[in-house]
């Protein structure tokens, strides 16, 4: 991809290989329509970039590929956010999840388990990241799907772009994108010349980041880019005394990624050529863990009672292609095809310390997850009114993995004992205590889907355009000889100091002798049979077919070369899901209803943009842990309505604002269950003795009323190079961060499911000499150390966990603390 000027539609006037952007995004939300006349906003679908020097202060766009042609952001009809690499670079942007400030509605939810993530936007996503679901918001690399939310981890390093598309993407886009989807497009080879670039990046907690890249024009038709990148740093969680740990433990939350990349380009004709790209990333470090919602006055939050260390080694392997073809004047094609590996293991403490001498340890033994992904499509190439894009798309997924969890449990004399001696705070239970166990292992599940498509769009005259789109999907999951072992039955500790056991109870005690069998521990690699977990499994196969049309109708009116106008219908639809024990769900469905506004102001120096939404969804998906398996159901629906803004104002050659804002109301509609949370806390439970209200009118999670991100930068030119200062900070209203549909207080725990209303800092100051030779900076995230919370869970909600019934223990994920640094980066 490649940056331009734009003065006529949908024609580039230049293209800038290498454009150096200092560019800005973001947005401010005016809920009135007379500021918005005035100048003060933007809307939600645009991404630009303004260079440092610019004759006449205009600022320049990014061309996108989300409607299948390249297309200038602000001539694509969408909801879509777009940023260079070095804008990227300028904001210490190196993933997804450090992405979040700069697209409105994007909220990306870090967890321990699998080194996944779970991504919204608009307050929808999905919240299993495991072999048993697939994410709401799609992520593309290149354009080719990647199915494991792991991989929306992965460094972002050597890009041309990353375009964000929010909203359903249901025709060009079918894989489950009915929150939005993301695409990072690689730098491209090119023939033209050698160059290359470098950079490294020291802070505190030891951070180091070091990467490279080089373009090498091997002749006049054949390029080839490599690009690496290595980043490393320690952990944000400190050890409290007495964790089980050994000196040198990584804590939580420390990184190790690496990442390489081997691109070639090869032009065999004037019409054919290929670009064959080798992707390899990898990830060693510690992952994340829960930390205290409720920490106690004067506790470290940023701090746990650790007895099983956190260890990560996830790596993933990609090799892609992609080929363009133009047999004929007015026709081009393109094939996108992929195969990907990527395996994990990991080990955390599913406890956190919360409950000290009470053991809960999760592991996954072994996983693999391979994909293979094929497309073609089809176009029209030419400067027709009608323009058309159709295509064929056929994608196969097989995972297997193993994933284990140890509970123990030991006496209160025990634990007296070790707090009074000062050693570990858990040792391994003996005859009389609580062990058990469980083993999810599943050797086959796979899908396999195919789907056909078609758009086309006609130019009425200059100013009307319309466009009409369908896709139909065939998806098929199948599972098979999936295990669920519990050990020796599902867990039922009893809180110390029980007098009566239930049988269950009692089956878990430990027994003299010698063996897993007597304590019902698997332990890390350990064998699991009926003899040695004493039981047999419960059996998770399952098959699953399923069919489902999307489609999209579009009215576009261009009343100036500077101002677009659209409105749109949108539908795209969730694949149904499997569960443990093989349950199944129905498929999530959604009409979004879309009218958008962008333009180009005051002589092309204010970009403002403008979309609002109402977004219909029908049994909307839902994923919940319940007595340790992970159940999915459908909700009955859900209303999201909302305006999303963006703009980039550039009053002058020095001067630089941007922002996003967005305004939100997402709702689930009526739907009868049960507050897990409440039931909890008034010793009831739900399915028994808790009564099933109607959570109609709950607001969705990660779906604040308002939220806004503010950037200004401004260069201060002097004798020998040019200086600029940028802060942004973001603001975000209340929001409900807990799982299920409730979002009212726990009894007994105020606010523990919401995160009030907060702002974070970021500062930089870049330079650069004259000659251009380097850029130089130093930069300071989350200024104002301000602690968000992320996700909030009940971890004594399950059954197995040692806790009164009343005593409700919240932990919660904590976004990054404080973090500062210095960057020099060249370019050759």
């Amino acid at each position: 991809m490649c940056i331009s000027r734009h003065t006529e539609r949908g024609t580039p006037i230049k293209l800038l290989e290498e454009a150096r952007t200092d560019k800005m995004k973001k947005t401010i939300l005016a809920l009135s329509i007379a500021q918005i006349a005035q100048f003060a906003f933007t809307g939600g679908a645009m991404a630009q970039q303004a260079p440092a020097a610019q004759a006449g202060g205009d600022i320049e766009k990014i061309i996108v590929t989300a409607t299948r042609r390249d297309t200038l952001v602000q001539d694509t009809p969408l909801a879509i956010t777009a940023y260079t690499q070095d804008t990227l670079a300028n904001n210490q942007v190196k993933d997804l999840a450090t992405m979040t400030a700069m697209v409105p509605s994007l909220v990306v939810e870090p967890h321990s388990d699998s080194g996944g993530v779970h991504v919204y936007m608009r307050g929808v996503g999905s919240a299993n990241h495991t072999e048993l679901g697939d994410p709401a918001v799609a992520f593309y690399v290149d354009g080719i799907y990647v199915p494991r939310p792991q991989g929306a981890t992965a460094l972002m390093y050597d890009l041309n772009h990353v375009e964000v598309a929010r909203g359903p993407q249901g025709t060009l886009n079918g894989r489950n994108s009915t929150a939005g989807a993301v695409n990072l497009v690689s730098g491209a080879p090119s023939t033209a010349k050698t160059f290359g670039s470098a950079s490294i990046t020291l802070g505190d907690y030891h951070h180091i980041q070091t990467q490279a890249m080089i373009n090498l024009p091997l002749s006049e038709d054949i390029a080839l880019r490599i690009a690496a990148i290595k980043d490393q740093h320690d952990g944000y969680v400190d050890f409290l005394k007495g964790s089980n740990v050994q000196p040198g433990t990584k804590k939580y939350g420390a990184g190790d990624q690496q990442g390489a990349r081997a691109s070639l380009l090869w032009k065999f004709t004037p019409d054919l050529k290929a670009t064959f790209i080798a992707d390899y990333y990898s990830d060693t470090g510690a992952g994340n863990i829960y930390l205290a919602a409720e920490p106690k006055p004067g506790q470290n939050l940023r701090s746990a009672l650790i007895d099983t260390p956190g260890t990560l080694d996830q790596s993933i392997i990609t090799a892609k292609s992609k080929v363009e073809w133009r047999p004929m004047d007015g026709l081009a094609t393109q094939y996108l095809g992929s195969w990907s590996r990527l395996k994990r293991t990991n080990g955390s403490d599913a406890d956190a310390g919360f409950y000290p001498g009470f053991k809960a340890e999760n592991r996954t033994e072994w996983s693999q997850f391979d994909s293979v992904s094929n497309e073609v499509q089809l176009r029209s190439d030419s400067e027709s009114p009608l323009q058309w894009v159709g295509g064929l798309f056929f994608f196969r997924e097989k995972n297997k993995i193993r994933f284990d969890i140890d509970r123990s449990q030991i006496s209160q004399a025990m634990l007296d004992q070790d707090i009074a001696s000062g050693s570990v705070i858990f040792v391994q239970p003996t005859v009389g205590q609580y062990a058990s166990a469980m083993s999810f292992i599943q050797g086959d599940r796979e899908l396999h889907s195919k789907a056909v498509f078609a758009q086309a769009s006609y130019d009425i005259d200059p100013m009307w355009k319309v466009t009409g789109g369908a896709r139909y999907t065939k998806d098929h999951k199948f599972d098979i000889g999936g295990q669920n072992w519990a050990c020796p039955n599902w867990p039922d500790n009893a809180p110390r100091g029980t007098v009566n056991l239930t049988p269950s109870q009692i089956a878990q005690l430990v027994t003299p002798g010698v063996g897993t069998i007597n304590t019902h521990n698997i332990g890390p690699g350990g064998v699991v049979n009926q003899q040695t977990c004493g039981n047999t499994y419960g059996d998770n196969t399952a098959d699953l077919k399923y069919g489902q049309s999307t489609w999209l109708g579009r009215v576009e009116y261009k009343p100036t070369r500077d101002i677009l106008t659209f409105a749109s219908v949108t539908t795209g639809f969730h694949s149904p899901a499997i569960g443990d024990g093989g349950a199944t769900t129905k498929p999530e469905k959604l009409t979004s209803y879309e009218v958008g506004f962008k333009s180009d102001l005051f002589d092309r120096k204010l970009s403002l943009n403008l979309d609002a939404f109402w977004m219909k969804y029908k049994d909307k998906l839902e994923s919940q842990v319940v007595n340790n398996t992970l159940q999915n159901f459908n909700a009955a629906g859900a209303s999201v309505k909302g305006i999303e803004a963006e703009w980039s104002y550039r009053p002058t050659s020095a001067d630089r604002f941007s922002g996003n804002a967005t305004w939100l109301k997402a709702r689930y509609d009526d739907f009868l269950s049960c507050d897990v949370d409440a039931a909890r806390a008034n010793n009831q439970s739900c399915g028994t003795t808790a009564p099933t209200v109607n959570v109609g009118g709950a607001t969705l999670k990660h779906a604040p009323t308002f939220a806004a991100t503010l950037m200004y930068e401004h260069d201060f030119d002097t004798s020998k190079g040019r200086i600029t200062p940028r802060a942004s900070a973001h603001y975000e209203s209340e929001s409900f961060v807990g799982s299920g549909a409730f979002n009212t207080d726990v009894p007994g725990h105020p606010g523990v499911k919401q995160q009030k209303a907060y702002t974070t800092l970021d500062l930089s100051v870049r330079y650069e000499p004259l000659n251009k030779a380097y850029t130089a900076e130093l930069f300071v995230n989350n200024a104002t150390d301000k602690a968000v919370k992320y996700d909030a869970i009940e971890i004594c909600t399950q059954t197995g966990a040692p806790c009164q019934p009343t005593q409700q223990i919240w932990a919660a994920y904590y976004n990054n603390p404080r973090t500062f640094g210095g960057r020099v980066s060249m370019k050759f």
